[in-house]
């Protein structure tokens, strides 16, 4: 398999956890269906085994010396070959069940009600331990959010315009959350978008619209 095909098939496999984990915190029930995952990994699985064949078949058959031999050890290895691949046994496919699993373990213990969810921070060489809640209306403005960046040190999320002018103004910002167990200076390399819940903001938002064109 070329390295190129190797890795847009890690790719479109990142993409489904990705996908599904958003689900889990924003989507319905239709789009929490992990089958629907499962068989497409299934399908990424299949492509990945197919690819591997053809470079067999291919790499035998250039021993050949004219283009009717090459066609023909080519198709005979691929014949010799056409078993289906049982992608539910290989190693790929079982990685990314158990990936599935602990996203779907995660999102158990996630919240999306009340306008807020649950989340764990990370902080480099050790851990805040913190339940804390994210709220959809940015700490500084307390307005709304509309383009949310999560700080990667603390876990908590910002509007990106106004923590970008409060950081401006003031370089040692520390996090504006009140109580947050995180002292260093808010750095905005630290800061991520938080596509999903820009997703979820932009759903809301979406349905206030639709709620006042019915009015």
């Amino acid at each position: 398999m070329t390295d190129y095909l190797k890795n847009e098939l890690e790719k479109a496999q990142q993409c489904l956890l990705e996908t599904y984990e958003l689900a889990t915190t924003y989507g319905d029930n239709e789009e929490k269906d992990t089958s629907k995952y499962l068989q497409l990994m299934e399908r990424i699985c299949q492509m990945r085994d197919d690819s591997i064949k053809n470079e067999r078949a291919l790499q035998l058959a250039m021993a050949e010396r004219n283009i009717p031999d090459f066609e023909s050890a080519f198709q005979r290895e691929l014949n010799a070959n056409r078993k289906s691949c049982q992608a539910i046994k290989t190693r790929e496919y079982k990685v990314f069940c158990d990936r599935l699993e602990e996203i779907a373990n995660a999102g158990s213990t996630s919240s999306g009600a009340g306008g807020t969810r649950q989340s764990n921070a990370s902080k480099d060489g050790g851990l805040i331990e913190m339940d804390m809640q994210v709220n959809l209306t940015d700490p500084l403005t307390k307005r709304q959010m509309v383009d949310p960046v999560k700080n990667t040190i603390c876990g908590h999320v910002y509007e990106k315009g106004s923590i970008q002018d409060a950081l401006r103004i003031n370089p040692r910002l520390r996090c504006p959350v009140a109580g947050c167990g995180n002292n260093r200076p808010v750095n905005e390399a630290h800061l991520k978008p938080d596509n999903a819940l820009k997703m979820h903001l932009q759903r809301l938002a979406d349905g206030e619209e639709n709620s006042g064109d019915e009015m």
